[in-house]
């Protein structure tokens, strides 16, 4: 049995429960034994981890006091009642009060040992569905991380499931402002190593002379960002702001896992790293700003984030939540959207992206205003009339979808077309 399962034994009999220690142990079990119920309640609590084998008659507390008092203060921990001859009633009395099984004196060694074993079985199981209910818990709720119901995103959040539970290392690729470093928390969240450190390093910041103190630390004095992050994640934003020697370097070190401290010993490191660029790899590594054996070390390839604009739908219902947020923030009342700025804001191109979006949010609550000028207006048809018309297209299917609860024929009645066509337009807008 493993060690992690105690057996605390209670009983008043000091040589009887020496030799039932000694049988115990040499089935390496982990024995506590004590002569008072009053010293084994001190001892357990409900994440205790072990199994309780008492005596029925024992002065002051009773077994079956015992066993009250347990089932109050830690109920799963499982209770073996030891009872002599006489006292084959009480022993059902414990059975019906919960305890996990009874012996009766004197009891065959074999069968005392099958009867802990299957108790510590079941504590063990328990502890382990303890820790799993807490390791879920913690986990975070994509869906109020990774806002928005387009179609683009139930796929991001997908995504982000399943590459979180897999030990490779990933490269994220977006806009500025749209959630890159959000989306490293969430993927950090979800592993294995989310009670470990998150670090994120800005790569835009180093510099040859900054990035051995940066990175690798001062023996001594200070730690450096890599050995911060042992055990968990380290997010390097925004790759491409490295010149290339100092990619070079940073490769090695993801190659080798192994940091050496200024004035100090080499030491050998385990984290996941997640890597961040503002434009697509290929555009990089044509320009000559992305080196292909850095790129080609995240074997887990690229996650892209979807820009705003092509988010059908997600701007308003982000801006719902910013409002929300804002006003709980600033402790100011939510503000209403009049309809012709939620108009222009569901058109908008959205050039920061959800950052630009959730500072026009904190202008509304703190009541500043809020206009698009001549330019900004004019990118609302900068992508052409046909490229509009189809995203008009999509949203007005998505929202006749909505209104319909999904039903393709009540929403083709709604929109006034044939169901067959419907079909088709679906599947030309990505839809179907």
């Amino acid at each position: 049995m493993p060690d992690a399962i105690e057996v605390l034994l209670v009983e008043d009999d000091r040589d009887l429960s020496q030799a039932l220690t000694e049988i115990l142990e040499q089935a390496s079990y982990c024995v506590r034994p004590v002569m008072r119920a009053e010293a084994a309640l001190e001892l357990v609590h409900a994440d205790w981890p072990g199994v309780i084998l008492s005596d029925l008659r024992m002065p002051g507390l009773s077994g079956l006091d015992l066993l009250d008092c347990v089932k109050e203060k830690a109920p799963e921990v499982p209770f073996i009642m030891i009872t002599g001859h006489g006292d084959v009633a009480s022993a059902v009395r414990a059975m019906r009060a919960g305890a996990h099984d009874f012996l009766e004196k004197p009891c065959e060694p074999q069968i005392l040992l099958d009867v802990l074993k299957r108790a510590s079985e079941m504590r063990r199981l328990q502890l382990e569905n303890h820790q799993l209910r807490q390791s879920l818990a913690r986990r975070p709720d994509l869906r109020s991380r990774l806002i928005g119901s387009s179609s683009v995103m139930q796929e991001l959040r997908r995504k982000t499931e399943v590459l979180a539970g897999l030990s490779v290392d990933l490269l994220l690729v977006g806009e500025t402002g749209t959630g890159k470093e959000l989306l490293a928390r969430c993927l950090h969240d979800l592993s294995d190593r989310r009670e470990r450190p998150f670090v994120a390093v800005n790569c835009g910041a180093l510099t040859e002379a900054t990035i051995d103190r940066e990175l690798f630390g001062v023996a001594g004095q200070e730690a450096g960002r890599l050995s911060t992050a042992q055990g968990g994640t380290l997010f390097l934003d925004e790759l491409e702001s490295l010149d290339e020697s100092l990619q070079a370097r940073l490769l090695r070190v993801l190659e080798s896992r192994e940091v050496t401290p200024l004035g100090g010993a080499t030491r050998h490191l385990q984290f996941a790293v997640l890597g961040s660029l503002k434009s697509n790899p290929e555009e990089l590594l044509a320009a000559g700003r992305l080196r292909s054996d850095l790129y080609h070390r995240f074997n887990g390839g690229a996650i892209h984030l979807p820009p705003l604009r092509k988010r059908e739908g997600d701007a308003l219902e982000l801006l719902e939540h910013f409002l929300s947020e804002a006003a709980a923030r600033h402790d100011l009342p939510r503000p209403e959207v009049d309809p012709e700025l939620r108009r222009q804001l569901g058109y908008y191109r959205w050039p920061g992206n959800v950052r630009e979006l959730r500072n026009v949010a904190e202008r509304l609550v703190i009541g500043l205003d809020v206009r698009f000028t001549q330019e900004e207006e004019a990118a609302l048809v900068t992508e052409g009339y046909d490229s509009a018309m189809e995203r008009f297209e999509a949203r007005l299917l998505q929202a006749a979808l909505l209104q319909t609860g999904g039903r393709k024929s009540e929403a083709a009645a709604l929109l006034g077309i044939p169901r067959k066509r419907l079909y088709l337009r679906l599947r030309h807008c990505g839809l179907a």
